[in-house]
């Protein structure tokens, strides 16, 4: 490839636009040979699959084997908004990542907020998907109808922030929106992250470490064009509903004053923030933690997502005792804990700092943490020798050891180098006695959330096609609500506790409570990851109901889609990537939780809770039994993907 790399000369895509809401054109880069070329779908692909992880999924199962390894040049990896994504209001900002995972070998689908959604849509696309591998360093230039791939040997080696300002300065500025795997993705760290405009991440499954594979450092976008839609004034109205709603909207006000942060004091006592390697849920200093005690110390204002009220993206800046830069996105709910309470720290500074090595490297917070509290649990019972951490104290408590741990694995250096594949390589390195201290489910770390305490989230932890995660359905809270954010999904407490609320309430309902909970939010959660909408606007009982998403289909697309309808769109998107899973040998047998969340929780709000292996068996049958999958396997059946028209993928 020259300097001036590969180009293509295309029309403006204003002139071949599909009505509303999408343009019609999915942009296909085959990084191998140099080629860009333009597929455009009818009508019909885009309201069965409307766009994110279903697009992503659906290119997987037509184009990848059984075998395909996540880091070969076959892996394809999709970058989709969905149709309604750049709607100019609250939570239509979203974008979804989706390859083959080199983290759990299953589906990977990771998503981000910010304006990379938006600009791609603008920018006259409605996906962009890569196939291939770069000989040399590459990145991909989408502007003015054009794409074209330019070597970026320059970019090799660079920060995320060091290339975002070279990227920048190369291309004049302007409307550009940046989406870079960073150092860690270059070198194939396996839950590399991916970085969209320094604030915003697609943090899990590892799709940092395809952007790596594929000699891919960034997606740059310049979005110079603007999206039609159907209805642009009801679209107005809609838009202000958010705004109207928001400072007595509870959880989005909350966000809007403290981001995420703001739910740690909540969650601390409700016995719900991994302490100590997951062995605890409540840490003593949970406060320092919380958002309106850090706030005020390293607060530094905000950033929001295109068109967005709420504005939870949180900013930090410290001089001590770690310098803090206010450039990359401060620590949210899920960071503080995993680098915070679950290793026994609890300097807002230190979290901060951490949570800004990650992000510069470009590598998950969640399963680092996860990591690291493995290690530190087995450094301290002397299943890991001095030898292998170069001779250097680490262990719980100790800030300097996580910043020193970050580096060795973003880095490949030492211990970090066998690190980087993950917790399966790390148990076969220091033997099966360091099994019950790396708490994953398929090589994947498990979220903050402790499923002793929540058990529909330990059930969604088990059974989820891109690995253990809590932000694929709702948690149990929903339970204990009386509101039509429940009942509008189907969910109706059979055995409801007057007295109590919140998570006990939840914990008084039946375990087939929780299943359908469970499924029927599932799939509502699945359809928010498929148009990439927000859960903190569109999610039950937030800033929007689900008329009003009815509404926002139509004055989008112009489509008069019912709720029923759009939830057969998640559940699609489900059955997609569970089917995938099953061509790759998954079944049943991997839907299983870490040791330890079967041990009772040994003090804090809930002392005593543990996830009962007889009662999480049931529930499994149950879930696989709603959810229409064979009971053996796990696995959809043949009349579950012909009802969804999915029999093509068998």
């Amino acid at each position: 490839m020259t300097g001036q790399g590969v180009r293509i000369g295309l029309a403006p895509f204003w002139r071949y636009a599909m009505s509303n809401g999408f343009t019609g054109v999915i942009l296909r880069v085959n990084l191998t040979t140099g080629s860009i070329q333009e597929q455009r779908p009818d009508e019909r692909f885009y309201r069965m699959y409307m766009g994110g992880g279903a697009f992503g999924t659906y290119f997987l199962l037509k184009e990848t084997c059984p075998d395909t390894d996540a880091l070969a040049e076959e892996n394809v990896l999709t970058v989709a908004p969905g149709v309604t994504t750049g709607a100019p209001l609250s939570g239509a900002s979203r974008c979804c990542v989706t390859a083959l995972s080199p983290v759990t070998g299953a589906v990977g689908d990771s998503q981000a907020g910010g304006s990379i959604g938006p600009a791609i849509k603008r920018a006259g696309y409605d996906a962009i998907v890569i196939t291939g591998r770069s000989k040399t360093a590459v990145y991909l230039l989408v502007e003015g109808g054009k794409a074209r791939i330019v070597e970026a040997d320059h970019l090799t080696g660079l920060s995320v922030l060091d290339a975002h300002d070279a990227l920048t300065k190369e291309l004049g500025g302007g409307k550009l929106s940046i989406l870079q795997c960073g150092p860690a993705g270059e070198k194939l760290v396996r839950f590399a992250c991916l970085m969209a405009d320094l604030n915003d991440v697609a943090g899990r499954t590892g799709m940092g470490a395809v952007f790596g594979s594929k000699n891919l450092r960034a997606i740059v976008v310049r979005a110079d064009g603007n999206v039609k839609f159907a209805d642009p004034a009801a679209l107005k109205k809609l838009a202000r509903l958010a705004a109207e709603r928001l400072d007595d909207s509870g959880f989005p006000a909350t966000l809007s004053k403290y981001g995420t942060a703001g739910v740690v004091g909540f969650q601390a006592e409700a016995g719900n923030l991994a302490t100590e390697n997951y062995s605890r849920s409540f840490h003593p200093d949970y406060k320092k933690l919380d958002g309106a005690t850090f706030e005020p110390e390293i607060g530094a204002g905000h950033t929001t997502c295109f068109g967005c009220v709420v504005g939870c993206r949180r900013k930090v800046k410290a001089e001590k005792p770690y310098k803090v830069t206010d450039r990359l996105g401060g620590p949210g709910f899920e960071t503080l804990g995993l680098l915070g309470s679950n290793l026994d720290i609890t300097d807002p500074a230190a979290v901060a700092k951490a949570n800004e090595l990650c992000n510069n490297y470009g590598i998950d917070t969640i399963t680092t943490g996860g990591l690291a509290a493995y290690v530190f649990e087995c450094a301290q019972k002397g299943l890991i020798a001095p030898e292998a951490t170069d001779g250097k104290s680490i262990g719980f408590g100790d800030a300097e050891s996580l910043l020193w741990l970050i580096e060795q694995i973003a880095e490949r250096r030492g211990i970090g180098d066998m690190l980087a594949e993950g917790f399966a390589a790390a148990i076969e390195h220091f033997g099966p006695e360091t099994t019950p201290y790396a708490i994953n489910v398929k090589n994947n770390g498990l979220a903050v959330h402790m499923a002793q305490v929540k058990p529909s989230q330990a059930l969604m932890y088990a059974v989820c096609p891109i690995g253990p995660d809590h932000m694929s359905s709702e948690h149990d809270w929903l339970l204990a609500s009386e509101s039509e954010a429940c009942k509008g999904l189907g969910i109706f407490q059979s055995t409801p506790s007057a007295e109590e609320s919140g998570i006990r309430s939840a914990a008084a309902s039946s375990d087939l409570d929780k299943v359908r909970m469970t499924v029927y939010s599932q799939y509502f959660y699945s359809l928010l990851d498929t148009l990439c909408l927000c859960m903190f606007c569109w999610g039950p009982g937030n800033l929007f109901d689900y008329r009003e998403l009815e509404d926002l289909l139509s004055c989008t697309t112009g489509w008069q889609c019912t709720l029923w309808e759009l939830m057969k769109v998640g559940e699609r998107r489900i059955n997609m990537m569970r089917q995938l899973n099953a061509q790759r040998g998954f079944s049943r047998e991997h839907d299983r939780l870490p040791e330890r969340l079967t041990e009772a929780l040994p003090d804090g709000p809930a002392k005593g809770r543990r996830v009962d292996i007889e009662a999480f068996e049931k529930m499994l049958d149950q879930y696989y039994d709603l959810m229409g999958w064979d009971g053996r396997t796990g696995n959809p059946t043949g009349a579950k993907l012909l009802e969804l028209g999915l029999e093509w993928t068998t």
